[in-house]
């Protein structure tokens, strides 16, 4: 299939308008479009489009990786495919540099590659790329486009370039374009109705997730365990920057609370819910109108569009924060509708936890699967009728005496809750155990009590000079009200984060932690106004592969008819053809064999069989036989007619 001219250049310029990459895709337009006015072109063999092709896999591969490490497996592949006409470009434009404007097959597959290795008689085809890129133009315009009617007006633009050059020559133009519109309009009402469903769809996920944040912004609910498989995991989600003294006090960022404790799941329940204002500007909030006295700032990854803020306890007011909304519960949590790989914000706090729910009728429940064991174990500890500072400060120390475990070594016996099990029997276990339990036992004394979740920030980066914040550093304390107030307890043994790290720090960790800060750094690179120096040094790159590929390569030089470029197709050169112009007329319709058979009745066989290989075998011939084909040739002489 012949392609139009310049199509495929239009198609390149489509994906630049709706991928907002316009300066790249005139480059690459102009670069694939030139061919059609050069007159030279380079002897290509099949080993050098080979090269090439995996050229351009690498770059394909290095481009997921890079978006992955950034964005994610699942937003790192389909990003990638949005720069596939950047990544592939190089293929087409060997092709139209090359001798005959067709790329081997093996040039794209390894495995026939191989398998001409182990046959070198197996005929390989030739292949016109240019109608795949132009598809490939399209379909990566539809990912990164601006998702409004420019990209179906677009799409149905170039495919009628494209058609209407390979429609019949003996169709009705009027009725071609009569049939065409027909198309393209049933096919736009196609288009607006998969709009119309996606919306659709997207409106009641969204109120699904809604109806579940009301009950709890975080998930709906937490199930004792989450968080120790969420420690299995090593990623960065958060880094913590400030002064020291700044950084001290907030060691724990808080995410949500919950206050009903059913089964082995904690739910948040009967909480206020407010839509935060943003203050003039739009990127600064305040969540509760008292002076701050310190200030931290957070860089955290956005694991999902309505995601939850790690906060300091006291926060007041989150400067620079580029979200289109922010809601707020009274069960301390801060949820913003992000866009992005990671966000930046300011978080100004003070002593205390601010915008909290006074104590409701959830906070002094004992679930009953749980009342026996807590209620019995509060008597022992004679937590009844004491103070609340005494019940807080026994209920740390019958606690302390506990160990630290990420592992349950075995389940609990039946008929006993794990919680039951680890305050009674096993007395180790991670974060979870110990901040649950707490709120229970503090429950059994009479005193309110929250289970809080998050990070604890305790590991600081040299290298980036900042706190770092694994998922493997995900915590889980308690909150208790106690003299009129809300106050943060951790249960558990310090010694819990030096055991994690001994843990699970693999022997490369700081290699690890070098991609880790050098993936950030690339996602935050326009923050960082990277200089345009590293495109300088990636053309470069590119200009001494392009060099190291062609030097030595012959130069074919060949006319050109008006401003279009003439197709070199080899054989054409073929002394066969100057032996034919003495032969009786062929019939129209037969083909070359059946002419030569007619008119010369194997005089002609070995020329004819040299002939046919020269001309559609991609393998050509040796310089022996190109001499005898030549010989045979111009020493034939013409039949009689």
């Amino acid at each position: 299939m012949s392609l139009p001219p310049l199509l495929v250049g239009a198609a390149v310029l489509f994906w630049g308008w709706q991928g907002d990459s316009a300066a790249l895709a005139v480059a690459i337009a102009l670069l694939l479009e030139a061919p059609r006015w050069v007159r030279f072109r380079f002897a290509l063999e099949a080993a050098d489009y080979a090269r090439i092709s995996d050229l351009c896999t690498v770059f394909f591969v290095g481009s997921v990786l890079v978006l992955a490490a950034n964005r994610g497996v699942a937003h790192g592949v389909v990003g990638s495919v949005q720069w596939l006409p950047a990544v592939l470009a190089p293929i087409l434009l060997a092709q139209r540099l090359g001798p005959s404007d067709r790329v081997p097959l093996t040039a794209l597959f390894r495995y026939l590659r191989k398998m001409k290795q182990r046959n070198p008689l197996l005929k390989v085809p030739m292949l016109d790329t240019a109608g795949v890129y132009v598809a490939l133009c399209v379909i990566a315009a539809g990912v990164g486009n601006r998702q409004g009617h420019g990209y179906y007006a677009g799409a149905v633009l170039l495919a009628a370039w494209a058609l209407f050059a390979l429609r019949p020559r003996h169709a009705s133009v009027a009725a071609w374009v009569l049939l065409f519109a027909a198309g393209a309009g049933l096919g736009y009402g196609g288009h607006r109705g998969a709009l119309e469903l996606q919306a659709l769809v997207g409106e009641w996920i969204a109120e699904w997730y809604m109806r579940r944040a009301e009950s709890d912004p975080a998930r709906g609910v937490t199930d004792i365990g989450t968080l120790g498989r969420l420690k299995q995991r090593d990623a960065i989600v958060a880094r913590v920057y400030g002064a020291p003294q700044d950084v001290s006090r907030a060691r724990l960022l808080h995410r949500a609370s919950y206050n009903a404790y059913v089964g082995t799941t904690w739910v948040g329940r009967r909480s206020t819910r407010d839509v935060l204002q943003p203050e003039e500007g739009g990127t600064s909030w305040t969540l509760a109108p008292v002076a701050a006295e310190r200030r931290v700032r957070i860089a955290q990854r956005v694991d999902q569009r309505r995601m939850l803020l790690a906060l300091p306890a006291g926060v007041t007011r989150v400067t620079g924060l580029a979200v289109t909304e922010a809601t707020r519960t009274g069960l301390g949590v801060l949820q913003a509708l992000a866009e992005g790989d990671w966000i930046q914000y300011g978080a100004e706090f003070g002593s205390g936890i601010a915008y909290y729910d006074a104590p409701g009728i959830d906070d002094d429940q004992l679930p009953p699967g749980e009342r026996e064991t807590f209620s019995r174990l509060a008597q022992e500890l004679g937590l009844v009728a004491l103070p609340p500072e005494e019940a807080v400060r026994r209920v740390m120390l019958h606690l302390s005496g506990y160990a630290y475990s990420l592992w349950r070594e075995v389940p609990p016996p039946a008929g006993m809750t794990p919680l039951a099990d680890f305050v009674t029997r096993t007395k180790s276990g991670h974060c979870e155990y110990f901040a649950a339990s707490a709120v229970l036992l503090l429950r059994a004394a009479g005193v309110p009590a929250r289970y809080a979740t998050g990070f604890s920030v305790m590991e600081y980066s040299d290298l980036e000079r900042a706190y770092v914040v694994g998922a493997r550093h995900a915590h889980a304390w308690t909150r208790a009200h106690v003299d009129g107030r809300w106050i943060d307890l951790d249960p558990t043994p310090p010694d819990w984060f030096s055991e994690e790290a001994s843990r699970f720090a693999p022997a490369w960790e700081r290699f690890a932690d070098y991609l880790r800060w050098a993936a950030y750094r690339w996602s935050q690179r326009e923050e960082l106004q990277a200089s345009d120096a590293w495109w300088a040094v990636l053309a470069l790159l590119v200009a001494i592969l392009a060099w190291r590929l062609l030097r030595g390569k012959r130069v074919l030089r060949g006319s050109r008819t008006g401003a279009a470029r003439a197709r070199d197709y080899p054989g054409t050169d073929s002394e066969f053809y100057e032996l034919t112009q003495s032969l009786p007329t062929r019939a129209a319709g037969e083909t070359l064999t059946a002419w030569i058979a007619r008119v010369a009745p194997g005089k002609y066989d070995d020329a004819l069989r040299l002939h046919l290989r020269y001309r559609f075998d991609p393998q050509g011939l040796s310089g022996a036989e190109r001499a005898r084909l030549r010989k045979l040739c111009r020493a034939s002489p013409a039949p009689a007619t």
